[in-house]
């Protein structure tokens, strides 16, 4: 039987959880998604639902779509593991394409056999070690509800995939990317879709969200990716946080601050005015 120590940790330990603004609003948003009262619009409203962080990614990739003339949007995770997180994409594409006619086509990368080997520091061998994350592919498969799962080598599997689908990928271009690869050499790789001839398959900015930069710092891992392709691309493109986006998001959350928008300045539509803002300020009595 547990005594009244075993509860005092336990209380602790749930103490220690909602002190922390990270753990506390991970617990928020899987307590209200777990509540059937609570109507899914509302838990929408206020990202209290499962990968907030993904939700608010598929609304502003499907907002960015519709006011660029789009009738549809891809969004794409990198780095699937076992699964969870596609399946939550998969769920938000449904809600957001069957309340605003985009269609929104969920599309998965992964090795489907876990981490390869550490290229060298600026992978964090520290943190992963190769074959970290495998996959189920066949129970994963069967729970997906239309996404496209792309497995084998980033390095080789973008570029081909891309090839593939770029014409329809004219007409749904990707709007939102949730980079989760742990690896700054897998991240590099990835990158090779803002490298293309044409940016047509693409938004001409791109929402993206950044799993593993905390508790890292700007020499490794993707915060260095970031940098060298910002480097290589001056003038080109460039990808920064969002800065003051805690402030717009219900609850303050801390992966606002893992939002960061890839700018493509030579896109053809770039420069073209989508925004809804004042035309004036008069001057008030």
């Amino acid at each position: 039987m547990p005594g009244a120590g075993d509860e005092m940790r336990g209380l602790a330990k749930v103490v220690w959880y909602w002190a922390k603004s990270g753990t506390r609003q991970w617990r928020i948003a899987s307590l209200g998604d777990r509540m059937p009262f609570v109507p899914e619009a509302l838990r929408y409203r206020y990202l209290v639902l499962e990968r907030p962080n993904y939700a608010y990614g598929v609304q502003r990739a499907v907002d960015a779509a519709r006011r660029q003339g789009h009738c549809g949007v891809t969004v794409i995770e990198f780095g699937v593991a076992g699964g969870n997180g596609l399946l939550a994409l998969e769920r938000h594409a449904r809600y957001f394409s069957a309340r605003t006619g985009v269609a929104v086509d969920v599309v998965g990368f992964d090795s489907g056999s876990g981490l390869p080997a550490p290229t060298d520091y600026r992978d964090q061998p520290f943190r992963w070690a190769e074959g970290y994350y495998p996959m189920d592919e066949e129970a994963l498969r069967a729970r997906l509800d239309g996404a496209e799962l792309i497995l084998g080598d980033i390095s080789s599997t973008v570029g081909s995939w891309l090839s593939e689908h770029e014409s329809r990928l004219h007409g749904a271009p990707i709007g939102f990317i949730a980079f989760d690869l742990d690896f700054w050499s897998s991240t590099v790789a990835a990158f090779d879709l803002f490298r293309r001839q044409s940016l047509l398959h693409l938004l001409p900015r791109v929402l993206c969200y950044f799993d593993d930069i905390v508790y890292s710092i700007a020499a490794i891992g993707e915060l260095r990716a970031i940098s060298e392709l910002n480097a290589e691309m001056e003038g080109r493109m460039s990808i920064g946080r969002v800065e003051g986006l805690r402030a717009g998001i219900p609850l303050d959350p801390p992966w606002a601050d893992q939002i960061f928008e890839a700018h493509l300045f030579e896109h053809p539509h770039y420069l073209r005015t989508v925004e809804s803002s004042p035309t004036d300020l008069p001057l008030r009595a």
